[in-house]
């Protein structure tokens, strides 16, 4: 799963308190592109770094942070189109500090253009603990004209498990147990292993091949997944639409997760902390809901068995001996080759469809 630290980095929000989820001095969160550009947005809240005249504007927030972690923080800055604005003059100063004061990150953001411009900053959190980000006018405060900055975006992977779908509800990956059972596309099917791997950041560093691939919810088709969701990179999900009917002859069929990223939502985590991978076997292979999103289950063919512990794959060996045996195992559902999983994934963004709920 992933999340946004920050609350209402959009601006849009506004349950009953135009400032929600900010606080500071001289704050102006709560209008729209339009009032400060002639051209702009009158559907999209923006904040101006400078509410009023012979005032400094300063907008904060704490968030907490689970585990010491590198991230990407990200926000959009523009002018507003008022000859009084000052380029290279009125801009902002971002800062993030420990609970203790010390200042972890720092950077200073001077728009040049009237069209809002992304803006992308690592941020290195030492350790887990609360923190406050703090933007701060600078320019010149007696005209009342400033930066605007929105879709502020702090986004941490977190290692909270996939929901598992079973017939007593929806349970935490890490929280299943053997001969519990599971939902699956042919019913609730008992879980025979669950094997688990965690990655240092030094691991994912070190192979960038084993680094997550980040699905955020409705990447998939409306509601799926429900909620933002890691897979490792060859993990595979669910693909069903006309387009897989037309290309196989089948409705499902089973993609790896690094072919969706070609889908927007989709991308491969970049943040440097630690991963878990969690590996569900069944009798056969099986296609079951994680989030949401119909995903397969540990496929022990010859590649995947590779790749195992010795540890694991004696223990998976043991429960499935004829594992051992050439004969590949019966896949859940048809798994393409490389060229026609990129085929069938760029057919379905240039048709616009959704891979899962269409």
């Amino acid at each position: 799963m992933s999340t946004n630290l920050i609350v209402n980095g959009t601006f849009d929000a506004d349950p009953g308190d135009a400032d929600y989820g900010w606080s500071g001095t001289d704050l102006e969160t709560d209008n729209d592109e339009d009032t400060y550009q002639s051209n702009g947005n009158t559907e999209n809240s923006v904040a101006e770094m400078n509410g009023s005249k012979n005032a400094t504007t300063v907008m904060e927030q704490t968030f907490t942070v689970d585990n010491a972690l590198t991230t990407e923080l990200t926000l959009d800055a523009a002018m507003r189109n008022s000859s009084n604005f000052e380029v290279g003059v009125d801009g902002f100063l971002v800062e993030i500090t420990d609970s203790e004061g010390t200042v972890i990150f720092s950077t200073t953001v001077y728009p040049d253009s009237i069209t809002f411009e992304t803006y992308t900053f690592d941020v290195t959190f030492p350790s887990a603990g609360d923190y406050t980000i703090t933007f701060t006018e600078l320019g010149d405060d007696t005209d009342g004209y400033g930066a605007l900055v929105d879709n502020i975006v702090l986004m941490v992977c977190l290692t909270t498990g996939s929901m598992i779908s079973t017939p007593h509800g929806n349970i935490a990956v890490e929280d299943l147990v053997v001969g519990m059972p599971v939902d699956t596309a042919d019913g609730p099917k008992p879980l025979r292993w669950i094997g688990r791997k965690t990655l240092r950041p030094q691991d994912l560093d070190a192979n960038e091949k084993l680094r997550p691939v980040l699905i955020r919810s409705d990447a998939l088709g409306a509601g799926i997944p429900a909620r933002d969701m890691r897979v490792s990179r060859q993990h595979r999900m669910v693909v069903s639409s006309a387009i897989v009917e037309r290309m196989f002859g089948a409705r499902d069929v089973l993609v790896s997760a690094i072919r969706l990223t070609a889908l927007s939502g989709i991308d491969v985590c970049t943040q440097s902390a630690p991963v878990t991978y969690y590996h569900l076997l069944f009798d056969d292979h099986a296609v079951i809901t994680a989030d949401n999103a119909q995903t397969e289950s540990l496929f022990v063919g010859p590649v995947a068995l590779s790749a195992l512990s010795d540890d694991a794959r004696e223990e998976v060996l043991a429960l499935f001996p004829q594992l051992e045996q050439a004969t590949a195992p019966q896949p859940a559902a048809p798994i393409p080759t490389r060229h026609q999983q990129i085929s069938l994934i760029n057919r379905h963004v240039k048709n616009a469809r959704a891979v899962q709920g269409g």
